[in-house]
């Protein structure tokens, strides 16, 4: 749970995936809320900028809900011959005012999901949203999240 008094607050035994101290101003979106997304709307009017791509360090699944389920994974280093089936495709914004963004986030992203911090590289990190229930059952997706892959329009 959030602390209420600091709506920016980690989770108790939050998982941090980043080294840096500082409060991230970026946030990384892979599914409804990307540029092409049933929600990019909202994410809209959070942001400054969109700053680029990134793969993110895991796999994403089909929740049959109308949205992803990014789960964060570490992978060892892959041969370059290895097929490029890793990792998350991902769109990454700098937000306006991330103290004010990040509630509207929380509340849009509900319960199901963790927001942790991930260094993007040696200059940035940032905010991205992991699913927390279990992924049994569910129907991994290859290449990125489109909206051709809803099956049910998102709950609330």
């Amino acid at each position: 749970m959030r602390d209420p008094a600091n709506p920016c607050s980690a989770s108790p035994g939050r998982r941090a995936e980043s080294s840096r101290t500082d409060f991230p101003e970026h946030i990384a979106v892979y599914g409804t809320l990307r540029s092409n997304g049933s929600a990019s709307g909202l994410l809209a009017e959070l942001v400054a900028a969109r700053e680029g791509d990134t793969t993110l360090p895991g796999v994403l699944y089909d929740t049959g809900r109308g949205y992803p389920a990014f789960v964060l994974e570490r992978f060892p280093p892959r041969p370059s011959r290895e097929p490029a089936e890793r990792g998350v495709p991902a769109e990454v914004y700098r937000l306006r005012d991330p103290r004010s963004a990040l509630p509207v986030l929380d509340d849009y992203e509900g319960p199901e999901y963790e927001r942790l911090v991930l260094d993007l590289d040696a200059e940035r990190s940032c905010w991205v949203y992991v699913w927390r229930p279990p992924v049994e059952g569910m129907r991994r997706i290859f290449g990125g999240w489109t909206e051709s892959c809803r099956q049910h329009p998102r709950d609330g």
